[in-house]
């Protein structure tokens, strides 16, 4: 019986080690939760990194591109298919095309009534999608206001792969990026990108961009409700309206609830609900103006647009 038991304890803390591999892993966690009818939703590689990492920037970029990876072969690309067409992954895209709209239609605005420079800064930015989504279509259609974008993204990135590669991309789309910025104002016919590796909650770096280059006339904050509880993202949206230029404006998503599939909530990742009400009061404590509002056909998100009083 000792040797029996024995055996069962080593099994375990075998099955608890972190060098187990992945799959196993997290088998054995849908299992534990007592959801064994979800084991097949492993042969996504999607579900994989949501289960292992949350919505961290690399799993969003995989639910942003909306395309099933053949990783773990063909079951492997059906699985991906099905989680990327889930509600919460539609709300999710429906998000990032809200932002980049707001953010070129602000953009034209500012350059048509005269700006010299439009300063735009993502917090958090991840691999920086919202601000080069916009770089992107303005090139294309507005090539005058691209010239014009001067562009900041602050981002933690805990293990420092994040921002090398949006630095890589924004040079890619045209962007002179990091040191290669010019230090006026972009008028050399090339947009400046600066990426900054720091934590939201400290915030030196940000506050020294205002002193060094002035205020914001836009600042976009993608899924503070991800990682942030409510006082978070009132503290938050507080501090970023004070480095809003008057007449400035400010994007942020939140979250309300939604009808959920099991498949949901077998995958789910907290998220801060909030009501529309509830924000309302954020935005007010802030001293912001509601504009408008972009709501998903599904999965919950609403984008919603402020702006400081001139």
């Amino acid at each position: 019986m000792h040797a029996l038991a024995l055996a069962r304890q080593r099994l375990r803390a075998r099955l608890d080690s972190p060098s187990l591999r992945t799959p196993v892993r997290l088998a054995r966690g849908l299992v534990k939760q007592g959801q064994p009818q979800y084991l097949p939703v492993l042969s996504s590689a999607l579900a994989q990194d949501l289960l292992e990492r949350g919505y961290d920037a690399l799993t969003l970029e995989r639910v942003y591109q909306n395309r099933a990876a053949g990783d773990l072969g063909m079951v492997g690309r059906v699985a991906d298919r099905v989680v990327l067409d889930l509600p919460v992954h539609s709300a999710l895209r429906e998000r990032l095309q809200a932002f980049t709209g707001e953010i070129c239609a602000a953009a034209v605005v500012a350059v048509r009534n005269g700006e010299s420079e439009f300063r735009l800064l993502s917090s958090p930015c991840g691999l920086g999608q919202e601000l080069l989504s916009a770089g992107e279509r303005l090139r294309a259609t507005r090539p005058e206001t691209f010239a014009r974008l001067r562009c900041w993204g602050v981002d933690p990135d805990p293990q420092g792969e994040i921002l090398p590669e949006a630095r890589r991309r924004a040079r890619e789309l045209g962007f002179r990026v990091g040191t290669e910025a010019p230090t006026g104002r972009a008028a050399d016919g090339a947009p400046s990108i600066e990426f900054l590796r720091e934590d939201l909650r400290r915030r030196r770096g940000v506050s020294a961009l205002v002193r060094n280059h002035g205020p914001f006339h836009f600042i976009c904050c993608p899924g503070l409700a991800l990682s942030h509880s409510v006082a978070e993202v009132t503290e938050l949206i507080g501090f970023y309206t004070g480095l809003l230029a008057p007449g400035g404006q400010i994007a942020v998503d939140r979250w309300q609830a939604a009808e959920t599939t099991r498949l949901d909530r077998c995958l789910s990742v907290p998220i801060t609900h909030m009501a529309r009400s509830e924000f309302r009061r954020i935005l007010e404590k802030a001293g912001l103006e509601p504009i408008r509002e972009h709501m998903t056909g599904e999965g919950g998100c609403v984008v919603t647009l402020a702006q400081r009083p001139v």
